[in-house]
This record gives structure tokens, sequence and C-alpha cells, in this order.
């Protein structure tokens, strides 16, 4: 995809990326965001392992890659901010505060449940993506052809961060995690 020079969504790219959040209910994607330790709410009721308010998130877009200078044997590793998208809630105005007083210490994960739609409170992810020292580089509100309510689109930067995939089996329970760290 093509952002603008300085990183920030284009309106057409924005209305591109709503085109790649399906419809249909599947996996569970939720995002825990901890700003001195305190949680963001939003409208959601459902119960976590920790115990701590996760945000619904629609989708989200991760990207590392490795950029190598010709006849080189080893590239530098390079990871952009992570997109995020969801449909505006109460949360929505906290996360826009967040951007204004230009946080910078935040604790952001993402989760992805296999369930999709179990509300068991003993549920743990498959996927997680927790980023450390995170904060809101850009937050954009708009509403698109396909979802005829406003979503909004989080770029999110980090400093720190960890990838944790597990096998989830029938009970939601998972078994033995495998991770990736990373620090720019």
């Amino acid at each position: 995809m093509g952002w603008t020079m300085d990183g920030a969504v284009d309106p057409d790219e924005g209305l591109r990326l709503l085109d790649l959040v399906p419809g249909e209910h599947g996996d569970d994607f939720w995002m825990l965001v901890e700003a001195k330790g305190k949680p963001i709410e939003g409208e959601a009721k459902r119960e976590f392992e920790d115990g701590k308010p996760r945000l619904e998130v629609a989708g989200f877009r991760y990207q590392m890659d490795v950029v190598s200078p010709p006849g080189s044997t080893k590239g530098q590793l390079r990871a952009a901010a992570i997109f995020v998208v969801r449909d505006c809630d109460a949360s929505t105005a906290s996360l826009a505060s967040l951007l204004r007083d230009q946080v910078s210490d935040l604790k952001v994960v993402l989760s992805v449940f296999h369930a999709g739609g179990d509300t068991a409170k003993d549920m743990q992810a498959q996927l997680e993506i927790e980023l450390g020292q995170a904060r809101l580089l850009n937050h954009t509100i708009l509403t698109g052809p396909g979802p005829k309510r406003p979503r909004e689109i989080l770029q999110i930067e980090y400093r720190d961060l960890e990838i944790r995939t597990a096998p989830q089996g029938g009970s939601g329970l998972r078994g033995a995690v495998r991770t990736c760290s990373f620090k720019k």
C-alpha cells in the first residue's frame, strides 16, 4: 500500500484499508491500550483472563522487512508502524487524547482468538503482538461505502515488539508459546 510521504493515511488508502476488513465474524481481534498502567476502556462487555478491558478491533496491519544494500550479505531489519482499524466507540475520544498529549510510553497488545465469538473468561490468545514504549502517530476517522458507520484507523509507533504465537485447542486454552522479540 502507498501511504503519504510523512506516513499518514491518505484518504484513498484509508478507504482501501477499510475494504480489507471483512464484514463476517471469524476470529476475534482485541486490543489492550494502557497509559501509565491504566487501560483505556471501550464499550466491550467481554471479560478476559487478566481482568483488563480490551477494545474490539476490526483488523490490523503489521509489517517487518529487511533492507539490503547491493552486495551486502545481511541487511538491516526495519519494522513499520502498526495500523489498527476499528469501529468508533466510547474509547475514541480517549485514544484521540493520547495522540493530542503525545503520550509515548503506551503498552499496546493486539490479541487474536480462534474462538470466533466464545466469551469464556479463561480464553487465551493464539496470536499476540505486544508493543512497548508505544505512541499514536495518527488517528483518522472515516466512513466508507461498505460499513455505513464511522471507523477509526490508528497508526501506532513503538520501540519494543514481541510476537507470541501458540496453537489453540477446542477448549480455548493454548499450547506452548513461541516468541519473537525486536527492539528498534
